[in-house]
């Protein structure tokens, strides 16, 4: 590698994954403030995926312009450091941030549980003690295969769909 190292694209990464994860961060904290309100939910929901889509694509076309690499590489470090902060997020917002969504969720399982038997019911009440720990590892797993998707798809459509466009400009180069 040349100057653009593993340290260089680390670095890039956590710099770029804190940006995405503040959209995502951003947007559910004004959802989590106003729990009762769906369209603004749906619309905030929106307005999340959207700009965290544009921002993956845009900040590895800004990695591939500046460093002439490949850009999945440093999008999967950008997702994987984005999806953390977002899970430590989730699980802070309802352990002590939001402790009411925590409540909200317990109410709702409470109500579907009532149709379970025994054992379903035990094990949903051990588990609802652990919701911050399960809101981590499902907003990680969630976040972290959009991101990757997302990558991959922004990282195929980049590529040049012409085989020998790579010739053709050798060439062009070569007569100039």
């Amino acid at each position: 590698m040349s100057e653009f190292g593993n340290g260089y694209k680390w670095s890039q990464a956590a710099t770029k994954a804190l940006l995405l994860a503040l959209v995502t961060i951003a947007c559910n904290t004004i959802s989590y403030l106003f729990p009762d309100s769906q369209v603004l939910s749906i619309l905030l929901f929106i307005v999340r995926t959207v700009a965290s889509v544009w921002l993956l694509v845009a900040f590895m076309k800004q990695f591939t312009a500046t460093t002439g690499q490949s850009a999945m590489s440093f999008a999967l470090c950008t997702v994987l450091l984005s999806s953390l902060i977002c899970a430590f997020y989730d699980a802070a917002c309802f352990a002590w941030l939001f402790p009411s969504m925590a409540e909200k969720v317990n109410e709702a399982m409470s109500q579907s549980m009532s149709m379970m038997p025994a054992e379903s019911q035990s094990v949903m009440e051990r588990m609802m003690d652990h919701y911050p720990r399960i809101a981590f590892i499902s907003s990680f797993i969630k976040d972290f295969l959009f991101g990757l998707i997302v990558a991959a798809i922004a990282n195929s459509s980049g590529k040049s769909k012409d085989p020998f466009a790579e010739e053709v400009k050798k060439e062009e180069d070569e007569l100039a």
